[in-house]
């Protein structure tokens, strides 16, 4: 059976299916950003205590500058817990701008979090 091409990941078993050699806390990572809905953001503490890894914050961060499925997977939408955004210095700056362009309030570079606008869903079993 031929791969799954990443301009054809459409939906939650497109990205199983076109992740099925990756490990199973990586596609979890990827399925919980993927719900993600615009102008929400989630924090990687919250993307690691929602996959029942609530320490895996850092792991969580590495897996999201990994991104295969970028843009499907809306990596920009995770923001550390103070709100900022972390890596370095350009692709951070992209990533807030992605967010305010989707309508989330920034506030001297960072997100201004609030209850209404952090995201958290617990991912489906991952097979």
């Amino acid at each position: 059976m031929a791969k799954m091409r990443k301009e054809d990941v459409k939906t939650e078993a497109d990205i199983v299916s076109y992740l099925s050699d990756w490990s199973d806390f990586e596609k979890a990572v990827y399925l919980t950003t993927f719900r993600i809905p615009k102008g929400k953001v989630s924090t990687y503490q919250t993307v690691a205590k929602s996959i029942g890894r609530p320490k895996a914050c850092r792991a969580v961060a590495n897996a999201l500058h990994n991104n295969p499925l970028f843009p499907v997977v809306p990596c920009w939408r995770v923001v550390k817990s103070d709100g900022g955004f972390g890596g370095e210095k350009t692709g951070a700056a992209a990533r807030r701008r992605r967010v305010e362009d989707e309508g989330v309030p920034i506030k001297d570079g960072k997100v201004v979090l609030c209850e209404e606008l952090i995201f958290s869903c617990k991912p489906d079993t991952v097979d």
